[in-house]
């Protein structure tokens, strides 16, 4: 019964800490700005996709496979789309979580809050919870704008694979925000929070489509993980990996051959590990 107990004050104490961060965040305005931002970006995106040129071979771990089939403007604008929200999925993560609590730190409102009767630990994790909240719902208004230029410029499109794949898009941003507000709650300035989470992410980017860097190497660096499951969500879209695993079962791949099990779980454990670490060394911080 005392577990149980404990574990309803935490629940909420985090709730309570997560409507405080809300109603402060809607008084900023950052949200509405990167909203704003990333929605033109996808827009932009989406009203320049083409399918790649014959013979054309992006640096990409997707690819269309038409299979002499006249492909699909679903597939093509979702193998469009991925390509880029690697590298604009941190930039939205990063601004809107890195000052979760380097920020609050940083200006002395962390120190306020703790006053109140909270545990260091529903801080943690409602300022995760709030964040996650608006960083979730601005990946999925802009790519939902996405869907509806997709379909005033091509006429049609598939709403189950493109709700899949807003999904799965969605899920890497939570992935990116844990992995942010972990690296904010280790540091007490929103700038160093900044640098020390935008270089890393934006070098998985980088380094997690080039495929000189080993499959086991690339599996730990959200990219690769994340466009396997992307190619789940239309026939017509493949994962390297998987076409490589297929096409020539004997032979041996460089690492981990991934399967949509392994990637889901290579895009939760960077964030859950690097939050019980940090929110450990939170509880021991003195303010």
């Amino acid at each position: 019964m005392t577990g149980r107990s404990s574990l309803r004050r935490l629940a909420v104490q985090t709730g309570r800490v997560a409507r405080q961060e809300l109603l402060w965040l809607r008084r900023s305005w950052t949200v509405p700005a990167v909203a704003v931002l990333f929605t033109l970006a996808v827009v932009s995106v989406v009203r320049r996709a083409d399918p790649p040129s014959p013979g054309e071979q992006p640096l990409t771990l997707l690819a269309l496979v038409p299979d002499g089939d006249p492909l699909s403007t679903t597939a093509v604008v979702l193998f469009t789309l991925a390509r880029v929200l690697t590298l604009f999925l941190p930039l939205v993560a990063v601004v809107l979580a890195a000052g979760a609590l380097a920020g609050d730190a940083e200006s002395g409102r962390l120190r306020t809050l703790q006053t109140f009767p909270v545990s260091r630990r529903a801080v943690v994790g409602g300022k995760l919870l709030a964040r996650s909240a608006v960083v979730g719902s601005v990946v999925a208004v802009g790519l939902a704008a996405g869907a509806l230029v997709s379909w005033f410029r091509f006429g049609t499109v598939d709403p189950v694979s493109y709700g899949l794949f807003l999904l799965v898009s969605v899920g890497l941003s939570l992935s990116l925000t844990g992995i942010t507000v972990a690296v904010s709650t280790l540091t007490t300035a929103r700038s160093r929070a900044i640098a020390l989470s935008l270089g890393p992410l934006l070098g998985c980017a980088f380094f997690g489509v080039d495929p000189g860097v080993p499959t086991v190497l690339r599996t730990g660096l959200l990219v690769q993980p994340y466009q396997l499951l992307v190619a789940g969500t239309h026939s017509q879209l493949v994962a390297i990996p998987r076409v490589v695993s297929t096409s020539f079962p004997r032979t041996q791949l460089d690492g981990l051959a991934l399967s949509d099990g392994i990637s889901l779980w290579a895009l939760c454990a960077w964030p859950v590990v690097l939050l019980r670490i940090s929110a450990g060394r939170y509880r021991r911080r003195d303010l």
